[in-house]
């Protein structure tokens, strides 16, 4: 049921109750019991949900009505699993290593020679390949 949900920026707690086979009543009480589900509201205090809202509802869903976690064990188990993904991303990504530290410093030069040589290369045959193009297009207005 996931997959079949339009991709729009906002929907309303009509529609999220529809794709979740959740009661918008207890979209509602969801929203004061889980400070994971953070639902904007507009300046008329509709609801606006976005996609990650709808995932959030999919998993308070899925721990309460399928594992059988009450309210209180649901709450923990998504606020743990928020503050994974957030130390998930506040962890810089692994850096690309050269192998550089077992060359000595002529092997260096050596090395990063051949891979500004390779990059000009590549950079010639790009200008060709667009270059051809136009060539053609010229020929073709002569003729």
């Amino acid at each position: 049921m996931k997959n079949d949900i339009p991709s729009k920026l906002y929907y309303s707690i009509s529609e999220v109750a529809k794709y979740t086979g959740v009661k918008a009543h207890v979209l509602r009480y969801w929203e004061t019991e889980f400070p994971t589900l953070r639902i904007k509201k507009s300046r008329t205090g509709a609801r606006r949900y976005r996609r990650a809202d709808i995932d959030e509802v999919f998993a308070i869903k899925e721990l309460l009505y399928e594992q059988g976690f009450k309210i209180a064990g649901a709450r923990k188990v998504r606020r743990e699993v928020r503050q994974k993904t957030a130390e998930a991303e506040q962890q810089p990504p692994e850096q690309l290593t050269i192998g550089f530290e077992q060359m000595d410093p002529t092997q260096r030069i050596q090395f990063l020679g051949d891979e500004l040589r390779d990059l000009l290369a590549r950079i010639r045959d790009m200008k060709i390949e667009t270059a051809q193009p136009a060539a053609l297009k010229k020929k073709a207005d002569q003729a």
